[in-house]
């Protein structure tokens, strides 16, 4: 989450299982694991958890996020810091003011898919 703070700027905040109204309920051993997250900025909301299943995170269990920045110049700032150490699979280009989209996968296996605007 912090690589995340990176990219996008915003506040950072954790929230353990210890930390809620049950958390004395649950064994010390997992009370320090992050129940979610919060980066929160003028222009996004993200919020991500480090709870799984039993089997654990593997390539194909993750997911994909799709990202709509209106500022151009916004968008190649965060497009370029997500892609460090990671794979861009299709670039920024001029016509994603067209409706083409742009996507890498950041060095945390995370998909993203970047579009201009509002568009969904």
């Amino acid at each position: 989450m912090h690589f995340y703070q990176s990219c996008f700027g915003g506040e950072l905040q954790f929230t353990c299982l210890g930390d809620t109204p049950a958390g004395k309920q649950f064994p010390m051993e997992i009370r320090q694991l992050v129940l979610h997250a919060r980066l929160e900025s003028e222009h996004i909301r993200l919020f991500a958890s480090d709870l799984g299943g039993e089997e654990g995170v593997a390539s194909g269990n993750t997911i994909s996020l799709w990202i709509s920045i209106a500022a151009p110049e916004q968008l190649r700032l965060v497009f370029g810091r997500l892609s460090k150490r990671g794979r861009v699979t299709a670039p920024l280009t001029p016509e994603m003011l067209d409706g083409q989209w742009a996507t890498l996968t950041d060095q945390y296996d995370v998909q993203w898919i970047f579009s201009i605007g509002g568009e969904s």
